[in-house]
């Protein structure tokens, strides 16, 4: 395991607590809250990111020894969004444990929850090979600057998408802050994931399963979760399921993107890329969409 790493992420998440308790100042049990955040988030995200990795990996860990792999401790063994699972869990026990509601706790720590996982990206720069894209230096010179790109120990300039996965997610706290009043779990949780199937796509260390990159596929199914609830909580309306159904051509669009990006299919990247951002703003759109009729529903039923 790398101890930078390590050392980051335990600042990270000082930080992030801290944000939560000024944030949540008035709230009287705001200190116990942190506590118990910090270390059942950080157990239960660890114990997860290990777990989604394990069984995504599932063949080759068992190739490898099973135990031997599962106790593995390098970073490149543990999947960040397993790790956001677990710490959410963490969350949600802490909430139980002061007696508050946990979709109350869970919204209340989304903007702190945003800023660790922007840190927690940032800090894969002390991370050899995590968060980069192959890319052929020597016919891109204008390109090797951090922080578009950064080099490992051959001199070899990657691109450095951990950066940019840092930065789009830092914007979406700046979204979460100043628009996101209800709900701002779930919602930054949708548009967490929107951003990570791009990012995840331009990732050369994406682990896969079969054919299917695992965690951009884990980002979708959020996605449509999320666009479920919604629906499921607007009733009386017509069309009241096209936000969810709205998923399924765009992901067989990504689909058909992967295959071309990977070679498969004959078709420009730059163009793959251009359609892609374009099929995730229309996922925007319809979260916004979904979201605000669920909300017109609910006052209307009062």
């Amino acid at each position: 395991m790398n101890l930078h790493y390590v050392l980051w992420f335990l600042v990270s998440l000082m930080i992030s607590l801290g944000l939560f308790a000024f944030m949540n100042r008035r709230e009287k049990k705001v200190w116990s809250q942190c506590l118990l955040i910090g270390v059942l988030g950080t157990i239960l995200g660890v114990v997860f990111a290990k777990l989604v990795y394990y069984l995504a990996m599932i063949d080759f860990m068992v190739m490898n020894g099973w135990l031997k792999s599962l106790v593995d401790i390098n970073m490149g063994t543990f999947s960040y969004y397993g790790g956001v699972a677990g710490f959410c869990l963490g969350i949600v026990l802490s909430a139980r444990l002061t007696r508050r509601k946990p979709t109350d706790l869970l919204n209340a720590y989304a903007p702190a929850g945003l800023l660790l996982a922007a840190l927690a990206r940032f800090g894969e720069v002390v991370l050899d090979g995590v968060g980069i894209r192959d890319m052929l230096y020597w016919e891109h010179p204008e390109h090797c600057f951090f922080p578009l790109a950064v080099s490992n120990e051959w001199g070899e300039w990657l691109y450095a998408v951990f950066m940019l996965e840092g930065f789009l997610t830092l914007g979406v706290l700046l979204l979460c802050v100043t628009l996101l009043k209800k709900e701002r779990f779930l919602r930054s949780l949708f548009y967490l994931c929107l951003i990570q199937i791009l990012c995840e796509s331009l990732r050369s260390d994406s682990f896969t399963w079969l054919f299917v990159k695992v965690e951009q596929l884990l980002c979708m199914l959020v996605l449509a979760g999320v666009l479920f609830v919604y629906c499921l909580r607007t009733r009386g309306v017509r069309h009241r399921w096209l936000p969810f159904l709205i998923c399924f051509p765009i992901a067989g669009v990504f689909v058909l993107l992967e295959f071309a990006l990977n070679g498969k299919i004959p078709f420009h990247h730059g163009l793959c890329y251009a359609i892609m951002v374009a099929g995730l703003f229309v996922l925007g759109l319809t979260e916004f969409w979904a979201f605000r009729r669920m909300e017109a529903n609910s006052s209307s039923s009062l």
